[in-house]
């Protein structure tokens, strides 16, 4: 019995949630971080798509078992492994799909139809579209721009166009690298272990999507921090300093990929420099956020008095 729900949790890759982060990013941008209701609101959105993401694993791993059993990593995991039946693992992805949803209704409706969506989109991937070269990448893009999207959406926050892009600049930088990883580390054995069509993945095909991917992302957060809708909403023109330790995190995600050692996003935080390096951003961040208030406040006291 504990064996089984030790597989359980492993095939639900609770690792794999820090994907999920990407529902913060409305609540920190809308400095509504002070505002306990969508601290916890936000919170349960996590939760809804933790549940949903762990369901999509759990189906996914039933679907590429075969192939899974051929990866010289994957084939430890469960369903790939034996351990868990196909069976149990479809009915443990139904479980979690349910809880998503009843999770996400109590968070409202809108956020419910976009949680259904990126489920939907996800099952696409899954049975077939995963198969069809950048389009694999540009459906996963889609499910962490929903991630975002939805953020806004559970606390009633207009969503930027420049979360948007920031994002899905981001994760296809992220997707093709993870592609250029596999094929380095994996060579003619990567074909056994994905279907997909390797052929459009050649070495410097790959190359260049990871670089003008890269190129995007860093540009487009540039753009993103200079902007004037920025400066008005976080009250003061200082968010590009929080550009270096991007360009820095972009940088070296890029050189573990190349190096074949950037498997999936979540190598981010088993490498003790990424995790400072989002710290440092974070802090950044909170300082520019905070400095914007503390100028309200100023301006507000100096008006009063």
């Amino acid at each position: 019995m504990l064996n089984t729900l030790k597989n359980l949790i492993r095939l639900a890759r609770p690792a794999h949630w820090i994907k999920n982060t990407f529902v913060f990013a409305a609540l920190i941008f809308s400095r509504h971080l002070t505002q306990i209701d969508d601290v916890l609101t936000s919170l349960l959105a996590f939760a809804a798509f933790c549940l949903a993401s762990s369901a999509v694993y759990a189906l996914n791993d039933v679907v590429d078992r075969n192939e899974d059993a051929r990866h010289p990593q994957k084939c430890r995991r469960p369903v790939a492994s034996g351990e868990i039946s196909p069976g149990a693992a479809g009915l443990f992805a139904l479980l979690l799909n349910i809880a998503a949803i009843a999770v996400a209704l109590n968070v409202g409706c809108h956020f419910a139809l976009v949680l259904g969506l990126y489920l939907a989109l996800m099952l696409a991937y899954i049975l077939g579209l995963k198969r069809v070269a950048i389009l694999d990448v540009l459906i996963l893009a889609a499910g962490f721009v929903l991630r975002a999207y939805a953020g806004g959406v559970a606390i009633n926050v207009w969503v930027s166009p420049w979360l948007i892009l920031c994002t899905l600049t981001l994760a296809l930088f992220l997707g093709f690298a993870k592609r250029e990883s596999e094929r380095v580390a994996l060579g003619a054995a990567a074909a056994d272990t994905r279907l997909v069509e390797w052929r459009i993945y050649d070495e410097k095909s790959l190359a260049h999507m990871m670089t003008v991917s890269a190129a995007l992302a860093v540009v487009t957060y540039m753009l993103y921090t200079v902007s004037p809708e920025t400066i008005q909403r976080v009250g003061n023109p200082w968010m590009f300093v929080t550009v270096l330790p991007v360009v820095y995190g972009v940088f070296r995600f890029h050189r573990m990929a190349i190096m074949g050692q950037a498997g999936d996003a979540v190598e981010m935080i088993r490498d003790p420099a990424f995790i400072v390096t989002m710290l440092v951003w974070l802090g950044m961040v909170a300082l520019v956020l905070m400095g914007g208030t503390l100028w309200e406040w100023r301006l507000e006291f100096w008006w009063v008095w």
